[in-house]
């Protein structure tokens, strides 16, 4: 839905792009962690290709996923994160579910 949002659906929709933002960023620190663990634990980088791997994730995935949850109010990342598993559609409320129902289904076609 793109346009104007109750005050109770921006702060569902504020709610929930915090939560998927939250579980993305996790998901991409446990590669980054395997990184760490290599050069610590296992010394099969050095510390100076730690640091580039560092760098490419503060530059790549970590700023894509503040791009894509910080800021806008929108839902059309609803339907992907629905699909992949992210969020689960039973933590969205019955009319963020159906406004975003069509995304969803879409998504899961594809």
């Amino acid at each position: 839905m793109r346009g104007r949002w109750t005050k109770k659906q921006r702060r569902e929709l504020r709610e929930i792009q915090g939560l998927t933002w939250e579980r993305e960023l996790e998901d991409a620190l446990h590669e980054l962690r395997s990184d760490f663990e290599a050069w610590a634990e296992k010394k099969e980088i050095s510390a100076v290709e730690l640091s580039d791997r560092i760098h490419k994730f503060h530059n790549g995935r970590s700023r894509e996923l503040y791009k894509m949850y910080s800021g806008s109010l929108d839902s059309f990342w609803i339907g992907p994160v629905v699909a992949r598993g992210v969020i689960d559609e039973s933590e969205l409320s019955e009319e963020l579910r159906d406004i975003a129902s069509d995304d969803i289904v879409q998504c899961r076609e594809r």
